[in-house]
């Protein structure tokens, strides 16, 4: 079974400015001063005989440095 998520195992955040690539707040499309995640990450982690004790690391969001799926 899969253990049920825990804040303490999510982060969320949103993408800045970074010298010349624009900040989400930069979108004119965006509403100003917008809390909206652009990107999240969590840790799952499944209990049974081969993945007990691994952790599972998920992550997606936009304007990342890398764009791959695996």
């Amino acid at each position: 079974y899969i253990s049920p998520v825990a804040t303490e195992d999510c982060i969320l955040g949103q993408y800045t400015t970074d010298g010349d690539r624009p900040g989400y707040l930069d979108d004119s499309t965006v509403p100003a001063g917008s809390k909206c995640p652009t990107f999240a990450t969590c840790v799952l982690r499944i209990h049974n005989d081969r993945w007990e004790g691994v952790p599972f690391i998920l992550k997606a969001g936009k304007a990342l440095d890398e764009k791959k799926v695996e």
